[in-house]
C-alpha cells in the first residue's frame, strides 16, 4: 500500500522570554512609585490639616476658620515644601516657629517681610504667607503654609464683678463665661463687711490720733515750763480734767519725770560751773594777797640794800652781805612775777567759766525752743489727718448704711450687660444678653441700674453733724482747746 505523504505540520512561532531580573526591576519601580505617590499624597494631606487645625483641637475647626486675627495674637507658623527634583518634603526650619501680631496688625517674618494678618482668618494668612515665599524667593510653587492660633487677644471685664481687669480668651466665649471668669457679680455681702472693716479701721485711727494728741499737748506743756524755767509743768485743761483716766495719767507722770530729770541735769551743770568759778574768785584774792606780800618784801629789802650799800662804799660793812641782800631781792621780785602770772590765768579761768555757763543756757533754751516749734507743726498736722479722719468714719458710719440700703433696693435688678467693639473708625456698643458670644480685643462692661442713685452723690461731702467728735490740735497762745 502506498504511503501517502505526511503534511508538515505548521511550525509554532518561538516565544521570547524576558529576563527574569529586568521583570523585577519593572515591579520593583512600580511599586516604589506607587509608595512615593501615596506618600506625597499623605504629606499633601497632612499640610491642608495643619493648615485647618485649630489651636483647640478638632472640636473647634470649624470656630479657627472662622476667627479674624487681630493684634496681640499669637501664632505658630509651619512651612513646608515639595521639591520633585529630590524626591523629598523640605521643612523651612527658619520659619517654623511662633509670631506675635504687631499693634499695627502685621507680622514681621524672614524672607517674607512684613505680612498684614489682621482682619484674615488663619487659612487667609497662610496663604498669604505661601504667596509672599514665593514672589520673594522666586519659587516654582507656592510652599505649603499652615497658621495654628496658640494664644487669643485678651479681652477684658469692667463694672459690677468681683474682679475686672484682663482676661486671655477662650474660642466661643459668652458673656456668662466671662463674668464666671472675673468671679461674678459683686455681692452685697462684700460691699456690708468693706464698710463694716472701714469703720472698725476707721475708729481705730481716730484712737490713734487722740492718743497722739494728748502725748503731744503734754509735751507742749513740759517744753514751755523748760522754756520760762518754772518749777513744775502747768499742764493744759484738757489734760487735767482727764487725769483719771489711767492712760493720761500715766502720761503726764511720764512728761514730769522727764521735765524733772533734764532740770537737775541742767541745773547740776550749771552748779558746777558756778562752783568753778568761786573758786577761782577766792584763788584770785590769795593771788592778790600775795602781790601785796611780795610788794612790802621788795621793798624792805631794797632799803637794807640801799644801807648797806653805803656802808659797804665806806668801808663799814663787808662785802658778801651786800650781795646776799640782792640775791634775796632779785628773789622775791621772780615770785612776785609768777604771782601775778597765776593772778592773769585765774582771771581767764573766770571769764571761760561764765562764756561757759552762757552757751550752756543759750544751747539749752535753743534746743527747747526747736523741739517746741516741732511739735507744734506736728499738732497743726495732726488736726488736718483727725479732720479726714472723722469725715471718713462718719462717710463709713451713716453714708455707708444709707448706700447700702438704696442698693438693696436694686437686689433684685438684672445685670446690663454691654460689650465694647473695636471697629475702623473706633469703638460701638452691643447690647449683649448672657448667651452672646464675646470676641478677643471686646471689652465687656457689666452694670446694675440703681434708682435715685444721683440723691447719694453728695453724702458725706458736707461738714460733720453737732455730735461729730473734734480733736484739740493746740495752739501758740497760752488757751488750749479742749480734747473731747
Amino acid at each position: 500500500m502506498p504511503t501517502l505523504p505526511r503534511a508538515p505540520c505548521p511550525r509554532k512561532r518561538p516565544r521570547t522570554k524576558r529576563p527574569v531580573s529586568l521583570e523585577l526591576q519593572s515591579l520593583g519601580t512600580a511599586r516604589v512609585l506607587s509608595k512615593r505617590i501615596r506618600c506625597f499624597v499623605g504629606c499633601l494631606a497632612l499640610s491642608a490639616a495643619f493648615s485647618i487645625l485649630p489651636a483647640g483641637g478638632p472640636t473647634a475647626a470649624v470656630a479657627n476658620d472662622e476667627y479674624i486675627l487681630g493684634p496681640q495674637d499669637k501664632v505658630r507658623i509651619k512651612i513646608y515644601e515639595w521639591r520633585a527634583s529630590r524626591d523629598l518634603i523640605f521643612e523651612w526650619v527658619g520659619l517654623n516657629d511662633e509670631f506675635t501680631v504687631s499693634a499695627g496688625g502685621a507680622l514681621s517674618l524672614p524672607f517674607a517681610g512684613e505680612v498684614r494678618a489682621a482682619g484674615l482668618t488663619p487659612n487667609d494668612l497662610a496663604r498669604a504667607i505661601g504667596d509672599e515665599l514665593m514672589r520673594n524667593m522666586g519659587l516654582g510653587r507656592r510652599p505649603d503654609a499652615s497658621v495654628e492660633v496658640v494664644q487669643h487677644r485678651p479681652f477684658y471685664i469692667v463694672g459690677h464683678v468681683m474682679q475686672p481687669g484682663e482676661f486671655p480668651y477662650r474660642p466661643e466665649l459668652t458673656v456668662l463665661q466671662a463674668l464666671s471668669i472675673a468671679g461674678g457679680l459683686r455681692t452685697r455681702e462684700e460691699s456690708i463687711a468693706r464698710f463694716e472693716r472701714e469703720v472698725i479701721q476707721g475708729r481705730g485711727d481716730v484712737s490713734l490720733l487722740r492718743l497722739e494728741n494728748l502725748n503731744l499737748l503734754a509735751r507742749k506743756a513740759r517744753l514751755e515750763a523748760e522754756l520760762t524755767d518754772a518749777e513744775k509743768i502747768q499742764f493744759p485743761s484738757s489734760l487735767v480734767s482727764r487725769q483719771e483716766d489711767r492712760a493720761v495719767s500715766l502720761l503726764m507722770e511720764q512728761e514730769r519725770s522727764i521735765f524733772q530729770a533734764r532740770r537737775e541735769g541742767f541745773q547740776t551743770q550749771i552748779r558746777a560751773l558756778q562752783n568753778l568759778r568761786e573758786f577761782l574768785e577766792k584763788e584770785l584774792v590769795s593771788l592778790d594777797a600775795q602781790l601785796v606780800f611780795h610788794d612790802r618784801q621788795i621793798q624792805l629789802i631794797q632799803k637794807e640794800l640801799k644801807d648797806v650799800s653805803s656802808l659797804v662804799s665806806k668801808g663799814l660793812a663787808a662785802a658778801p652781805r651786800e650781795m646776799n641782800l640782792e640775791r634775796g631781792l632779785t628773789q622775791y621780785q621772780s615770785e612776785r612775777l609768777t604771782a601775778e602770772t597765776s593772778l592773769l590765768r585765774a582771771r581767764q579761768e573766770i571769764s571761760r567759766t561764765e562764756i561757759s555757763i552762757l552757751e550752756l543756757r543759750n544751747r539749752y533754751k535753743n534746743e527747747v525752743t526747736v523741739t517746741l516749734r516741732e511739735t507744734q507743726a506736728e499738732l497743726d498736722a495732726l488736726g488736718r489727718r483727725a479732720e479726714t479722719a472723722f469725715q471718713l468714719l462718719h462717710e463709713s458710719e451713716i453714708s455707708g448704711p444709707r448706700f447700702l440700703a438704696r442698693r438693696a433696693q436694686a437686689a433684685s435688678a438684672k445685670p446690663v450687660y454691654t460689650i465694647m467693639r473695636a471697629t475702623d473708625g473706633g469703638s460701638e456698643e452691643l447690647p449683649a444678653i448672657e448667651s452672646s458670644v464675646v470676641r478677643p480685643g471686646d471689652t465687656l462692661k457689666v452694670e446694675i441700674p440703681m434708682s435715685d442713685l444721683d440723691d447719694f452723690e453728695g453724702v458725706g461731702s458736707g461738714p460733720a453733724p453737732s455730735d461729730m467728735p473734734t480733736l484739740s490740735i493746740g495752739s501758740r497762745t497760752s488757751s488750749e482747746p479742749t480734747v473731747q
